[in-house]
């Protein structure tokens, strides 16, 4: 229940007030009453109302001077204004100073109910917010770097929802000096690391590349950073007026060091800035895409992203229609078709006369398409090279030298994952027909076995099953389930057996006449017949 004060001059009035609404009903209680604002301000100590209804036009002390005295008792008090006509001057002034709502006298019942509606929704919202932020409060000492890379990742993927005064509450609270009206994230990823191969030691050396950053950028810029889940350092960095221009200038600092003293080279990928928390995603995935730009143009530098879009290429030599035809060929397994695919868009590429470096993101996107085909199958290229060196496909990529070289090498490795992989999908096709038949010897005297049984067993979609037994025997489920009750029959009857009808329930028919035609089909007579001519 939210506590009410309600302070008027006119008895009567309170006392109307009191029984005029269902209070407790809307979840409000009358905690006191006051005749004017010298009174209530004595009382509010003692019954520390949630809501104040108060009337601005009272004696000894007025309703504009007993909120303004209320409002320095720094509570989370409510003011509604009960104000006739002739004060609405006063209701505008009571306003500014804070006060939630006014309400007209004579007072109309909706209209007051609805500003109670209001502020108990405020009030809701308010301590919610402030139970949020007691509960990270009470977090923060043992849990601090988990919950800075939560607030930074929120942010960087665009999922915050919080507006620029919580903001501040949270990065105050984790002690993260990032106060700032405009943001530009950068990403720093590591291109290749020479001689280290523990995780341990990249781990050293991703601190060290992180120690560099921070020590050349943090007298310049405000910043916060966190590792994402590709290991890459990303910084958010804030700037009081909007002004990046030395940004690029430090990145060139931070790898030229790196580059000099550490064991690896980095890439640097810079977003643009933005004002507002909100833009902090935009930036990120700006940073990501300049940091992708390395492909193309190798790593070792820094690449800011609106460079990049005033000088992008509009040719695209893999389109959407080129991907979806490969990827066609790919599933369906014939390894011709595939190869005369890829000759055929090689050579389309030789007569647009692309660049290298247009080239190299088509052999990147072919690629791309063959590591979809193998997620379709749920395998990886570690699965495909086994025991081999795995190649890295950037590296793979950028160490061909001419378009021949690119088209042999791309060549080599699609047809590579497709031999594996329809090879291992013609082994699994053999392994659930083994299993199918297994379950039909088990329950072939189930006169209700159906596919949709038999599909469950072996955890397969009933039509994909009955194309694989179909594509694999030759035969439908339903035949050979047909042919094994009747070789079943055939032996029971062999073995002395003369009821046509035991016979028949044995192997899974309850209709005799329905396994005659069955049998006769399958033996070509009936079983009448075959028991005359078995005596």
């Amino acid at each position: 229940m939210f506590k009410v004060l309600i302070v008027d001059d006119e008895y009567y009035f309170r006392q109307a007030l009191k029984v005029t609404l269902p209070w407790e009903e809307s979840g409000f209680q009358i905690a006191g009453e006051a005749k004017n604002g010298e009174e209530a301000l004595a009382l509010l100590p003692e019954v520390e109302p949630d809501v104040v209804l108060v009337d601005i036009n009272m004696p000894i002390m007025d309703g504009i001077e007993f909120i303004q005295n209320a409002k320095r008792r720094e509570k989370e008090t409510k003011f509604i204004i009960l104000t006739g006509h002739s004060e609405f001057v006063y209701a505008k002034q009571a306003m500014q100073l804070g006060v939630n709502h006014y309400v007209l006298k004579p007072i109309n019942e909706e209209d007051l109910q609805s500003a109670l509606h209001d502020i108990k929704e405020l009030i809701l919202k308010e301590r919610s917010e402030r139970l949020q932020l007691e509960n990270l409060k009470k977090q923060v000492k043992e849990n601090l770097p988990v919950l800075k890379d939560r607030l930074l990742n929120e942010w960087l993927q665009g999922n915050g929802t919080l507006g620029a005064t919580s903001a501040k509450e949270r990065l105050e609270v984790l002690g993260i000096d990032l106060n700032s009206p405009y943001f530009a994230v950068v990403v720093i990823d590591i291109d290749s690391i020479e001689g280290v191969s523990s995780g341990e030691g990249k781990s050293n050396l991703a601190l060290s590349i992180q120690d560099i950053a921070q020590e050349i950028i943090q007298n310049t810029f405000p910043y916060a950073y966190y590792y994402d889940h590709n290991d890459r350092l990303v910084m958010i960095v804030g700037s009081p007026d909007g002004s990046y221009d030395r940004i690029k200038a430090l990145c060139e600092e931070i790898r030229l060091s790196v580059h000099q003293n550490m064991a690896c080279t980095i890439t640097v990928g810079i977003g643009s800035g933005y004002p507002g928390v909100d833009s902090i995603s935009l930036s990120h995935k700006e940073a990501l895409f300049a940091l992708k730009h390395r492909f193309v143009s190798g790593g070792n530098q820094v690449i800011v992203h609106s460079m990049i879009t005033e000088s992008r290429m509009n040719v695209s030599l893999f389109s959407v229609e080129k991907r979806s035809s490969l990827l066609m060929c790919m599933r369906i397994g014939n390894l011709s078709e595939t190869e005369e695919w890829l000759a055929s868009f090689f050579q389309d590429v030789r007569t647009k006369n692309a660049t290298m470096e247009m080239l190299l993101v088509a052999g990147l996107e072919i690629l791309s398409t063959c590591i979809e085909f193998l997620a379709e199958a749920s395998l990886t290229l570690e699965d495909v090279f086994q025991n081999e060196e795995q190649p890295d496909m950037l590296q793979y990529i950028q160490r061909m030298n001419t378009l021949s070289q690119l088209e042999s090498g791309v060549s080599a490795l699609i047809l590579k994952v497709m031999t594996h992989t329809h090879g291992r999908k013609q082994n699994r096709a053999v392994k659930i027909i083994d299993e199918v038949k297994s379950y039909i010897r088990r329950h072939y005297i189930d006169e209700e076995l159906g596919i949709e049984d038999i599909a469950k067993s072996v955890h397969m979609n009933y039509n994909h099953l009955c194309y694989v037994f179909k594509k694999e025997t030759s035969l439908t489920i339903n035949d050979y389930l047909t042919e094994f009750r009747i070789a079943k029959a055939k032996e029971l009857f062999d073995q002395g057996e003369k009821i046509i009808q035991v016979v028949a329930i044995q192997v899974g028919y309850a209709d005799a006449n329905y396994f005659s035609k069955c049998f006769k089909k399958v033996i070509g007579i009936t079983p009448s017949k075959y028991v005359n001519n078995s005596r």
